[in-house]
């Protein structure tokens, strides 16, 4: 074997055995790790009422550890992340990472280099930080940035010392790592006053989530998540986007977020026939009312469905004004007055729909709204169809 085979074996060998070595490394006891795993899923699953039980139990078995006031933040975090319409739960939010935070400090009084301590004290704060992309407000983000997440890292980085191949830890400096840059580059504005307290790495970023995907034990589903949001929304990489949404729902199929990414990465991909499903689960769910599920599902759900019906050529054109039109009066209620993307969009299809039909005076009618109002960058296309009419 040559010697540079050699020494990665050997090097992966002592990873592993690391790994090991620490298999229990925030845990109290087997019976707790049991509790934890299986609050998470809960938590992923949408079923809150149980995992905030389960957590309680964590709490009533140890008050004094950190964990368990953490993963109850955790349940909160995506009860927003599932509805961020609901602040109900911000407070108890807030409250919980500050007892946890708390208690690892009590922890780190005794030890500071107590795992637990500093695995906790790192990933609260860092759950701190996470908020303001539920609650965004790039001012409270730059502040966060240079705060709460830089001190959370600061923790991490100290544990990583000691466990340097942990998933759960690189998950927390990857996402430190990436969004630095990310904010910065969302706001050229404020880059400089960023980029002097803190710097990141996109690409090492990107990396570090990936590892933390494949080999993080309670954090694997976390980095999924931000791996599917990022190559969505910063990355434009909708396949690999796609990958971690069908694993994440498949997995989760009660989870509105992951079911969400899911049916706007089959939109991006044009899959026509799979993200109609997928928004006729998510538009019966709505009108269920089941939690996460809410009228700005129901909206989205309508208009993905319309317009499945107008690109297919088979697609019967009065379901698609249907849909349309009840995603156009839903997204009147929810912006009564400001005329969004999903107003000036929904009428436009609505116009084409209309001229499939062969019906010209109703599409010129929609035509000449959609010219009437704020672009959406719907305007090129409703001219073009003024001057000739839309055929599917």
């Amino acid at each position: 074997m040559k010697k540079g085979t050699i020494l990665l074996i050997l090097f992966i060998s002592l990873l592993l055995a690391q790994r090991d070595a620490y298999g229990q490394w925030i845990l109290q006891n087997a019976e707790i790790d049991a509790q934890i795993h299986r609050g998470i899923e809960l938590t992923y699953n949408m079923d809150y009422d149980l995992a905030d039980h389960t957590f309680d139990s964590v709490i009533a078995t140890n008050p004094s550890h950190p964990s368990g006031y953490f993963y109850k933040a955790m349940v909160n975090f995506w009860r927003a992340v599932t509805n961020t319409d609901n602040t109900n739960y911000d407070e108890a939010y807030r409250k919980q990472l500050d007892l946890c935070i708390e208690r690892a400090d009590k922890l780190l009084d005794s030890n500071e280099f107590d795992i637990a301590g500093l695995f906790y004290k790192g990933a609260a704060l860092g759950m701190r930080a996470r908020i303001f992309a539920i609650r965004p407000n790039w001012q409270d983000a730059v502040g966060i940035l240079l705060g709460d997440a830089k001190e959370g890292v600061k923790y991490l980085g100290k544990l990583e010392e000691k466990l340097p191949s942990n998933g759960d830890i690189i998950f927390g400096r990857g996402l430190y790592n990436y969004y630095v840059e990310a904010v910065k580059e969302d706001n050229p504005a404020l880059s400089t006053v960023i980029g002097f307290f803190a710097t990141g790495n996109k690409r090492v970023g990107l990396e570090m989530l990936e590892y933390a995907a494949k080999s993080a034990t309670y954090s694997r589903t976390e980095a999924m998540y931000e791996l599917m949001k990022i190559y969505y929304i910063y990355e434009k990489n909708f396949l690999r986007s796609y990958d971690f949404a069908r694993m994440l729902a498949n997995k989760y199929p009660n989870n509105s977020t992951f079911l969400h990414y899911l049916g706007f990465c089959q939109v991006s991909l044009n899959m026509m026939q799979q993200y109609d499903s997928t928004y006729r689960v998510i538009l019966a769910r709505s009108q269920q009312r089941k939690e996460g599920y809410t009228i700005k599902q129901a909206r989205e759900a309508m208009y993905f469905i319309g317009q499945a019906f107008l690109l297919n050529h088979n697609g019967n054109l009065d379901s698609a004004l249907y849909y349309l039109y009840n995603c156009n009066l839903k997204s009147y209620e929810l912006t009564p007055t400001e005329v969004t993307w999903w107003i000036a969009k929904s009428e436009l299809l609505m116009g084409e729909a209309y001229d499939a039909k062969g019906d010209r005076k109703n599409a010129l009618y929609f035509y000449d709204r959609v010219m009437k109002m704020k672009d959406q960058n719907t305007h090129g296309d409703a001219q073009r169809f003024i001057e000739t009419p839309y055929r599917r």
